[in-house]
Protein backbone atom coordinates (compact mmCIF):
# COMPACT_ATOMS: atom_id res chain seq x y z
CA UNK A 1 0.00 0.00 0.00
CA UNK A 2 1.39 3.37 -1.03
CA UNK A 3 0.44 6.90 -0.03
CA UNK A 4 1.36 10.54 -0.52
CA UNK A 5 0.73 13.33 1.99
CA UNK A 6 -0.07 17.02 1.52
CA UNK A 7 -1.18 19.74 3.91
CA UNK A 8 -4.78 20.78 3.23
CA UNK A 9 -5.60 23.14 6.11
CA UNK A 10 -4.69 24.15 9.67
CA UNK A 11 -3.20 20.99 11.21
CA UNK A 12 -4.94 19.00 8.48
CA UNK A 13 -3.42 16.56 5.99
CA UNK A 14 -4.87 14.82 2.94
CA UNK A 15 -3.38 11.46 2.02
CA UNK A 16 -3.82 9.82 -1.36
CA UNK A 17 -3.77 6.06 -0.82
CA UNK A 18 -3.49 3.20 -3.32
CA UNK A 19 -3.86 -0.49 -2.49
CA UNK A 20 -2.38 -2.91 -5.08
CA UNK A 21 -4.69 -5.22 -7.00
CA UNK A 22 -3.12 -8.36 -5.52
CA UNK A 23 -3.94 -7.34 -1.96
CA UNK A 24 -7.46 -6.30 -2.89
CA UNK A 25 -8.09 -9.61 -4.65
CA UNK A 26 -6.70 -11.60 -1.72
CA UNK A 27 -9.02 -9.87 0.77
CA UNK A 28 -11.99 -10.16 -1.61
CA UNK A 29 -11.37 -13.92 -1.78
CA UNK A 30 -11.32 -14.11 2.03
CA UNK A 31 -14.74 -12.41 2.19
CA UNK A 32 -16.11 -14.59 -0.63
CA UNK A 33 -15.08 -17.76 1.22
CA UNK A 34 -17.00 -16.59 4.30
CA UNK A 35 -20.07 -16.13 2.09
CA UNK A 36 -19.45 -19.55 0.52
CA UNK A 37 -19.75 -21.24 3.93
CA UNK A 38 -23.00 -19.43 4.74
CA UNK A 39 -25.11 -19.12 1.57
CA UNK A 40 -27.56 -21.60 0.14
CA UNK A 41 -28.37 -21.63 -3.60
CA UNK A 42 -30.91 -24.00 -5.20
CA UNK A 43 -29.12 -27.04 -6.60
CA UNK A 44 -26.25 -26.89 -4.10
CA UNK A 45 -25.89 -27.94 -0.51
CA UNK A 46 -25.12 -25.21 2.00
CA UNK A 47 -21.37 -24.60 2.05
CA UNK A 48 -20.83 -26.46 -1.23
CA UNK A 49 -21.64 -23.69 -3.70
CA UNK A 50 -18.68 -23.12 -6.10
CA UNK A 51 -16.71 -20.02 -5.20
CA UNK A 52 -17.09 -18.49 -8.67
CA UNK A 53 -20.86 -18.88 -8.42
CA UNK A 54 -20.89 -17.21 -4.98
CA UNK A 55 -18.83 -14.26 -6.26
CA UNK A 56 -21.16 -13.85 -9.20
CA UNK A 57 -24.48 -14.18 -7.33
CA UNK A 58 -23.41 -12.08 -4.33
CA UNK A 59 -21.02 -9.66 -6.02
CA UNK A 60 -22.55 -6.49 -4.54
CA UNK A 61 -22.83 -7.92 -1.02
CA UNK A 62 -19.23 -9.23 -1.10
CA UNK A 63 -17.89 -5.87 -2.30
CA UNK A 64 -19.76 -4.02 0.45
CA UNK A 65 -18.56 -6.41 3.14
CA UNK A 66 -15.01 -6.14 1.83
CA UNK A 67 -15.05 -2.33 1.94
CA UNK A 68 -16.69 -2.24 5.39
CA UNK A 69 -13.95 -4.47 6.76
CA UNK A 70 -10.91 -3.36 4.82
CA UNK A 71 -11.17 0.45 4.75
CA UNK A 72 -10.91 0.88 8.57
CA UNK A 73 -7.90 -1.47 8.59
CA UNK A 74 -6.26 0.43 5.73
CA UNK A 75 -6.89 3.79 7.43
CA UNK A 76 -5.29 2.54 10.66
CA UNK A 77 -2.30 1.15 8.75
CA UNK A 78 -1.65 4.24 6.66
CA UNK A 79 -1.94 6.56 9.68
CA UNK A 80 0.78 4.53 11.40
CA UNK A 81 2.96 4.62 8.30
CA UNK A 82 2.53 8.41 8.02
CA UNK A 83 3.03 8.91 11.80
CA UNK A 84 -0.21 10.89 12.07
CA UNK A 85 -2.60 10.89 15.05
CA UNK A 86 -6.16 11.85 14.15
CA UNK A 87 -8.05 13.86 16.78
CA UNK A 88 -11.39 13.33 15.01
CA UNK A 89 -12.44 10.36 12.84
CA UNK A 90 -10.77 10.80 9.43
CA UNK A 91 -12.99 11.19 6.38
CA UNK A 92 -12.55 8.99 3.31
CA UNK A 93 -13.60 10.90 0.19
CA UNK A 94 -13.02 9.93 -3.45
CA UNK A 95 -13.12 6.17 -2.93
CA UNK A 96 -12.51 4.42 -6.25
CA UNK A 97 -13.00 0.69 -6.47
CA UNK A 98 -13.38 -1.55 -9.51
CA UNK A 99 -12.86 -5.32 -9.14
CA UNK A 100 -9.59 -6.34 -10.77
CA UNK A 101 -8.11 -2.84 -10.32
CA UNK A 102 -6.14 -1.15 -7.50
CA UNK A 103 -8.26 0.37 -4.75
CA UNK A 104 -7.66 4.08 -4.19
CA UNK A 105 -9.06 6.70 -1.83
CA UNK A 106 -8.24 9.96 -0.12
CA UNK A 107 -7.91 10.28 3.63
CA UNK A 108 -8.48 13.64 5.33
CA UNK A 109 -6.79 13.69 8.74
CA UNK A 110 -7.06 16.41 11.36
CA UNK A 111 -4.27 16.47 13.94
CA UNK A 112 -3.64 18.47 17.09
CA UNK A 113 -1.93 21.80 16.34
CA UNK A 114 1.76 21.83 17.21
CA UNK A 115 2.03 24.50 19.86
CA UNK A 116 4.63 25.58 22.39
CA UNK A 117 3.17 26.95 25.61
CA UNK A 118 5.64 29.72 26.40
CA UNK A 119 3.62 32.14 28.51
CA UNK A 120 2.04 30.19 31.37
CA UNK A 121 3.57 31.50 34.59
CA UNK A 122 2.62 34.45 36.76
CA UNK A 123 -0.98 34.90 35.62
CA UNK A 124 -2.84 37.49 37.77
CA UNK A 125 -5.69 35.45 39.24
CA UNK A 126 -8.23 36.42 41.89
CA UNK A 127 -9.18 34.03 44.66
CA UNK A 128 -12.74 35.16 45.31
CA UNK A 129 -13.56 33.95 48.81
CA UNK A 130 -16.97 34.25 50.44
CA UNK A 131 -17.09 34.01 54.23
CA UNK A 132 -19.80 31.85 55.71
CA UNK A 133 -22.22 33.93 57.78
CA UNK A 134 -24.35 32.76 60.69
CA UNK A 135 -27.48 33.44 58.61
CA UNK A 136 -26.33 30.86 56.03
CA UNK A 137 -25.86 28.25 58.74
CA UNK A 138 -29.34 28.95 60.13
CA UNK A 139 -30.88 28.84 56.66
CA UNK A 140 -29.30 25.44 56.02
CA UNK A 141 -30.43 24.25 59.45
CA UNK A 142 -33.99 25.20 58.60
CA UNK A 143 -33.70 23.39 55.26
CA UNK A 144 -32.56 20.24 57.06
CA UNK A 145 -35.50 20.64 59.42
CA UNK A 146 -37.87 20.83 56.46
CA UNK A 147 -36.33 17.77 54.84
CA UNK A 148 -36.65 15.71 58.04
CA UNK A 149 -40.31 16.61 58.60
CA UNK A 150 -42.64 13.85 59.82
CA UNK A 151 -45.85 13.25 57.85
CA UNK A 152 -48.96 12.22 59.80
CA UNK A 153 -52.24 11.13 58.19
CA UNK A 154 -55.22 13.37 59.06
CA UNK A 155 -58.97 13.05 58.47
CA UNK A 156 -59.82 16.62 57.51
CA UNK A 157 -59.75 18.89 54.43
CA UNK A 158 -56.30 19.80 53.17
CA UNK A 159 -54.98 23.27 53.96
CA UNK A 160 -51.81 25.29 53.36
CA UNK A 161 -48.75 23.47 54.69
CA UNK A 162 -50.37 20.04 54.30
CA UNK A 163 -49.10 17.37 51.95
CA UNK A 164 -51.61 15.74 49.60
CA UNK A 165 -50.79 12.24 48.37
CA UNK A 166 -52.45 11.78 44.97
CA UNK A 167 -52.83 9.64 41.84
CA UNK A 168 -53.08 11.88 38.78
CA UNK A 169 -53.94 11.20 35.14
CA UNK A 170 -54.00 13.58 32.20
CA UNK A 171 -57.18 14.18 30.18
CA UNK A 172 -57.46 14.70 26.43
CA UNK A 173 -59.37 17.54 24.74
CA UNK A 174 -62.63 15.57 25.15
CA UNK A 175 -62.11 15.00 28.86
CA UNK A 176 -61.14 11.33 28.40
CA UNK A 177 -58.29 9.79 30.37
CA UNK A 178 -55.10 9.45 28.33
CA UNK A 179 -53.55 5.99 28.48
CA UNK A 180 -49.99 5.85 29.77
CA UNK A 181 -50.25 9.13 31.73
CA UNK A 182 -51.25 7.77 35.15
CA UNK A 183 -48.83 8.80 37.89
CA UNK A 184 -49.35 7.18 41.28
CA UNK A 185 -48.25 8.41 44.69
CA UNK A 186 -47.32 11.99 43.82
CA UNK A 187 -46.75 14.25 46.85
CA UNK A 188 -47.94 17.85 46.61
CA UNK A 189 -47.06 20.41 49.30
CA UNK A 190 -49.85 22.98 49.44
CA UNK A 191 -48.57 26.52 49.72
CA UNK A 192 -45.17 25.69 48.17
CA UNK A 193 -43.83 28.70 46.19
CA UNK A 194 -43.31 26.64 43.02
CA UNK A 195 -46.82 25.11 43.03
CA UNK A 196 -48.93 26.37 40.12
CA UNK A 197 -51.95 28.45 41.28
CA UNK A 198 -54.57 26.28 39.53
CA UNK A 199 -53.23 23.13 41.18
CA UNK A 200 -53.11 24.87 44.57
CA UNK A 201 -56.70 26.02 44.18
CA UNK A 202 -57.87 22.63 42.94
CA UNK A 203 -56.43 20.75 45.92
CA UNK A 204 -57.26 23.10 48.80
CA UNK A 205 -60.01 21.57 50.89
CA UNK A 206 -59.57 18.12 49.35
CA UNK A 207 -60.20 15.06 51.51
CA UNK A 208 -58.98 11.47 51.31
CA UNK A 209 -61.06 9.37 48.93
CA UNK A 210 -62.24 12.28 46.77
CA UNK A 211 -61.70 12.50 43.02
CA UNK A 212 -61.35 15.94 41.47
CA UNK A 213 -61.00 17.26 37.94
CA UNK A 214 -58.58 20.17 37.68
CA UNK A 215 -57.56 22.30 34.70
CA UNK A 216 -54.05 23.73 34.97
CA UNK A 217 -53.08 26.78 32.91
CA UNK A 218 -49.33 26.55 32.36
CA UNK A 219 -47.39 29.82 31.93
CA UNK A 220 -45.73 30.55 28.59
CA UNK A 221 -42.27 30.22 30.14
CA UNK A 222 -42.98 26.89 31.86
CA UNK A 223 -39.87 24.72 32.08
CA UNK A 224 -41.47 21.81 30.17
CA UNK A 225 -41.76 23.41 26.75
CA UNK A 226 -44.33 20.90 25.47
CA UNK A 227 -46.77 22.12 28.17
CA UNK A 228 -45.90 25.82 28.19
CA UNK A 229 -48.83 28.11 27.42
CA UNK A 230 -51.36 25.26 27.44
CA UNK A 231 -54.45 24.51 29.55
CA UNK A 232 -54.35 20.82 30.48
CA UNK A 233 -56.98 18.86 32.38
CA UNK A 234 -56.28 16.22 35.01
CA UNK A 235 -58.35 13.81 37.06
CA UNK A 236 -56.90 13.58 40.57
CA UNK A 237 -57.61 10.85 43.12
CA UNK A 238 -56.91 12.01 46.70
CA UNK A 239 -55.28 9.09 48.48
CA UNK A 240 -54.35 10.81 51.73
CA UNK A 241 -54.03 14.20 53.39
CA UNK A 242 -51.00 14.48 55.66
CA UNK A 243 -49.99 16.99 58.30
CA UNK A 244 -46.34 17.98 58.03
CA UNK A 245 -44.83 18.21 61.49
CA UNK A 246 -41.46 19.87 61.83
CA UNK A 247 -39.14 18.62 64.53
CA UNK A 248 -37.79 20.93 67.23
CA UNK A 249 -34.28 22.18 66.62
CA UNK A 250 -32.56 20.78 69.69
CA UNK A 251 -29.86 18.31 70.69
CA UNK A 252 -32.25 15.40 70.11
CA UNK A 253 -32.70 16.52 66.47
CA UNK A 254 -28.92 16.53 65.93
CA UNK A 255 -28.50 13.13 67.61
CA UNK A 256 -31.45 11.23 66.09
CA UNK A 257 -31.18 12.53 62.53
CA UNK A 258 -27.42 13.09 62.09
CA UNK A 259 -25.81 11.04 64.87
CA UNK A 260 -24.14 14.11 66.42
CA UNK A 261 -23.90 14.97 70.10
CA UNK A 262 -25.56 18.37 70.08
CA UNK A 263 -27.20 21.08 68.00
CA UNK A 264 -24.04 23.16 68.40
CA UNK A 265 -22.02 20.36 66.81
CA UNK A 266 -24.51 20.19 63.95
CA UNK A 267 -24.10 23.94 63.38
CA UNK A 268 -20.30 23.45 63.30
CA UNK A 269 -20.65 20.62 60.78
CA UNK A 270 -22.90 22.76 58.56
CA UNK A 271 -20.40 25.63 58.69
CA UNK A 272 -17.54 23.27 57.78
CA UNK A 273 -19.51 21.90 54.81
CA UNK A 274 -20.41 25.40 53.60
CA UNK A 275 -16.74 26.41 53.80
CA UNK A 276 -15.75 23.29 51.84
CA UNK A 277 -18.36 24.07 49.19
CA UNK A 278 -17.06 27.62 48.90
CA UNK A 279 -13.49 26.37 48.57
CA UNK A 280 -14.56 24.07 45.73
CA UNK A 281 -16.30 27.05 44.11
CA UNK A 282 -13.33 29.42 44.28
CA UNK A 283 -10.94 26.68 43.12
CA UNK A 284 -13.13 26.07 40.05
CA UNK A 285 -13.22 29.83 39.50
CA UNK A 286 -9.41 30.03 39.70
CA UNK A 287 -9.11 27.25 37.14
CA UNK A 288 -11.57 29.01 34.84
CA UNK A 289 -9.55 32.23 35.08
CA UNK A 290 -6.33 30.33 34.34
CA UNK A 291 -7.90 28.72 31.27
CA UNK A 292 -9.08 32.11 30.02
CA UNK A 293 -5.54 33.47 30.40
CA UNK A 294 -3.72 30.59 28.70
CA UNK A 295 -6.19 30.57 25.78
CA UNK A 296 -5.97 34.35 25.37
CA UNK A 297 -2.14 34.33 25.37
CA UNK A 298 -1.79 31.46 22.85
CA UNK A 299 -4.00 32.19 19.82
CA UNK A 300 -4.31 29.36 17.33
CA UNK A 301 -6.31 28.50 14.24
CA UNK A 302 -8.55 25.49 14.67
CA UNK A 303 -9.50 22.98 12.01
CA UNK A 304 -13.10 23.60 10.87
CA UNK A 305 -13.69 19.83 10.79
CA UNK A 306 -12.57 19.50 14.40
CA UNK A 307 -14.87 22.31 15.55
CA UNK A 308 -17.81 20.95 13.54
CA UNK A 309 -17.31 17.43 14.89
CA UNK A 310 -17.15 18.54 18.52
CA UNK A 311 -20.02 20.98 18.06
CA UNK A 312 -22.21 18.27 16.56
CA UNK A 313 -21.51 16.01 19.56
CA UNK A 314 -22.49 18.77 22.01
CA UNK A 315 -25.72 19.60 20.16
CA UNK A 316 -26.61 15.90 19.93
CA UNK A 317 -26.08 15.56 23.67
CA UNK A 318 -28.18 18.63 24.47
CA UNK A 319 -31.05 17.52 22.22
CA UNK A 320 -30.68 13.87 23.39
CA UNK A 321 -30.39 12.80 19.76
CA UNK A 322 -33.80 14.17 18.78
CA UNK A 323 -34.35 15.66 15.33
CA UNK A 324 -34.64 19.46 15.48
CA UNK A 325 -35.50 22.06 12.87
CA UNK A 326 -32.76 23.67 10.78
CA UNK A 327 -33.35 27.03 12.51
CA UNK A 328 -33.04 25.51 16.00
CA UNK A 329 -29.96 23.55 14.92
CA UNK A 330 -28.34 26.79 13.77
CA UNK A 331 -29.27 28.58 17.00
CA UNK A 332 -27.86 25.76 19.12
CA UNK A 333 -24.61 25.72 17.14
CA UNK A 334 -24.21 29.48 17.49
CA UNK A 335 -24.93 29.24 21.21
CA UNK A 336 -22.46 26.43 21.94
CA UNK A 337 -19.70 27.31 19.45
CA UNK A 338 -17.72 29.72 21.72
CA UNK A 339 -17.67 27.16 24.55
CA UNK A 340 -16.69 24.33 22.23
CA UNK A 341 -13.81 26.31 20.71
CA UNK A 342 -12.61 27.34 24.19
CA UNK A 343 -12.74 23.72 25.32
CA UNK A 344 -10.73 22.54 22.28
CA UNK A 345 -8.07 25.22 22.79
CA UNK A 346 -7.87 24.41 26.51
CA UNK A 347 -7.33 20.71 25.84
CA UNK A 348 -4.68 21.30 23.16
CA UNK A 349 -2.74 23.78 25.30
CA UNK A 350 -2.87 21.81 28.54
CA UNK A 351 -1.79 18.55 26.88
CA UNK A 352 1.04 20.42 25.16
CA UNK A 353 2.11 21.94 28.51
CA UNK A 354 1.98 18.54 30.19
CA UNK A 355 4.34 17.12 27.55
CA UNK A 356 6.67 20.12 27.86
CA UNK A 357 6.88 19.71 31.63
CA UNK A 358 7.20 15.93 31.54
CA UNK A 359 3.96 15.30 33.41
CA UNK A 360 2.67 11.72 33.38
CA UNK A 361 -0.29 9.68 34.59
CA UNK A 362 0.25 6.27 36.16
CA UNK A 363 -2.10 3.30 35.96
CA UNK A 364 -2.53 3.57 39.73
CA UNK A 365 -3.77 7.16 39.36
CA UNK A 366 -6.30 6.04 36.76
CA UNK A 367 -7.49 3.22 39.04
CA UNK A 368 -7.79 5.57 42.03
CA UNK A 369 -9.84 8.04 39.99
CA UNK A 370 -12.22 5.28 38.93
CA UNK A 371 -12.57 4.18 42.57
CA UNK A 372 -13.41 7.75 43.61
CA UNK A 373 -16.12 7.93 40.96
CA UNK A 374 -17.54 4.62 42.19
CA UNK A 375 -17.54 5.81 45.81
CA UNK A 376 -19.29 9.05 44.88
CA UNK A 377 -22.09 7.10 43.15
CA UNK A 378 -22.39 3.67 44.84
CA UNK A 379 -25.61 2.77 43.04
CA UNK A 380 -23.86 2.95 39.66
CA UNK A 381 -20.48 1.63 40.80
CA UNK A 382 -20.69 -1.45 38.57
CA UNK A 383 -21.61 0.69 35.56
CA UNK A 384 -18.65 2.99 36.20
CA UNK A 385 -16.32 -0.01 36.47
CA UNK A 386 -17.70 -1.51 33.25
CA UNK A 387 -17.50 1.85 31.44
CA UNK A 388 -13.78 2.16 32.15
CA UNK A 389 -12.94 -1.48 31.41
CA UNK A 390 -12.01 -0.63 27.80
CA UNK A 391 -8.48 0.63 27.02
CA UNK A 392 -9.89 3.52 24.97
CA UNK A 393 -11.93 4.93 27.87
CA UNK A 394 -9.07 4.49 30.32
CA UNK A 395 -6.85 6.38 27.88
CA UNK A 396 -9.44 9.16 27.69
CA UNK A 397 -9.59 9.32 31.49
CA UNK A 398 -5.79 9.43 31.65
CA UNK A 399 -5.80 12.40 29.28
CA UNK A 400 -8.34 14.17 31.48
CA UNK A 401 -6.19 13.58 34.58
CA UNK A 402 -3.15 14.86 32.67
CA UNK A 403 -5.02 18.04 31.73
CA UNK A 404 -5.89 18.52 35.40
CA UNK A 405 -2.25 18.20 36.40
CA UNK A 406 -1.17 20.77 33.82
CA UNK A 407 -3.93 23.17 34.89
CA UNK A 408 -2.92 22.81 38.54
CA UNK A 409 0.64 23.70 37.55
CA UNK A 410 -0.59 26.91 35.89
CA UNK A 411 -2.63 27.85 38.99
CA UNK A 412 0.30 27.15 41.33
CA UNK A 413 2.55 29.40 39.22
CA UNK A 414 0.02 32.27 39.19
CA UNK A 415 0.05 35.48 41.21
CA UNK A 416 -3.00 35.21 43.46
CA UNK A 417 -4.90 38.12 44.92
CA UNK A 418 -7.61 37.51 47.52
CA UNK A 419 -10.99 39.19 47.08
CA UNK A 420 -13.72 38.80 49.72
CA UNK A 421 -17.18 38.54 48.19
CA UNK A 422 -20.35 39.68 49.96
CA UNK A 423 -22.23 36.93 51.82
CA UNK A 424 -24.87 34.89 50.07
CA UNK A 425 -28.35 36.35 50.49
CA UNK A 426 -30.59 34.00 52.44
CA UNK A 427 -34.35 33.84 52.33
CA UNK A 428 -36.45 33.69 55.45
CA UNK A 429 -37.00 30.21 56.79
CA UNK A 430 -40.33 28.57 55.90
CA UNK A 431 -42.88 28.88 58.66
CA UNK A 432 -43.78 25.18 58.79
CA UNK A 433 -46.49 23.69 60.97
Amino acid sequence: MTHTVRESGPSQYTLTVEVPTERVESRMLDVARVFQRQVAIPGFRKGKVPLDTVRKEYAAEIEKEFLDRFIPEAVHEVLQEASLVAIVPPSVPNLRFTPGQPLSFELVVDTAPKVEVKDWKGYPLKRRIRKVEAAQVESMLQQLREESAVFEDVSRPAGDGDVVLIDVQRLDANGQRLKGTLQKGARILLGAPELLPDLQKGLLGAEAGQERTVTVNYPADYRQTDMAGQAIGYVIKIRQVQFRRLRELDDAFAKEIFGLESLAQLRERIEQNLNMEDEQRWRRDLESQAIDEIVKRHPMELSPRLVSYMLENVVQEQTQGRQVSADLQKQLEEHYRPGVERSIRREILLIALAKQEGLEVTQDEITQQILRMQESDPRNASRVRQHYSSPERRASLAESILEGKALQKVVEAAKLEDEVLPPVATEGAPAGR
